[in-house]
């Protein structure tokens, strides 16, 4: 009995094989508690989850307008212009950052697009269509961005400028 008390001072009745049956069952219980736990977790997680959608306005979720696969002369030369001169500096980016930056690019080209189309021409929402493409390109100087950006926009205002007389032409 003396040595029982020394094995298991906290419960000298109980033998070697009850304290396994104990903690054993000690243990499971915790596993079990645990599990709860990460339930009620995950089911609180779908819970928010459900009204973080309801609590979004839905003005805030912007749906990115479809890219016109079918590109017209106009769009093509907007691109050519854009492009040009920033060889180096898309060759220095991630594939992921290319796909960015030409989707982007893209999306720049049909918003000039749309600008042009206008009955009077914005050149510094054009201006600043630009600045915001070339933003994505990494480690680039403020005063280059604002140079190239000048440039290709005075380009795009000289391109529309001819479209617009040979538009005339084929009328007259």
């Amino acid at each position: 009995m003396i040595d029982k008390k020394i094995d298991n001072p906290k419960n000298p009745n109980r033998d070697a094989n009850s304290e396994s049956e104990l903690t054993s069952h000690e243990t499971t219980g915790n596993k079990e508690k645990e599990g709860d736990h990460h339930e009620k977790s995950t089911a609180k997680k779908s819970h928010l989850e459900k009204y973080a959608n309801k609590l979004i306005p839905s003005k805030a979720k912007k749906a990115i307008p479809p890219i016109p696969q079918i590109q017209d002369e106009v769009s093509v030369k907007i691109e050519k212009i854009l492009e040009t001169g920033l060889g180096d500096e898309y060759a220095k980016l991630s594939p992921i950052a290319k796909q960015e930056f030409k989707i982007k690019g893209e999306e720049t080209t049909a918003k000039i697009r749309e600008l042009l189309q206008t009955t009077h021409i914005k050149v510094k929402k054009i201006f600043y269509l630009i600045i915001e493409w070339l933003k994505i390109l990494p480690g680039i100087n403020k005063f280059f961005l604002e140079q190239e950006a000048k440039i290709k926009t005075d380009l795009i205002i000289e391109l529309h400028k001819k479209q617009k007389e040979k538009d005339l032409n084929k009328i007259l």
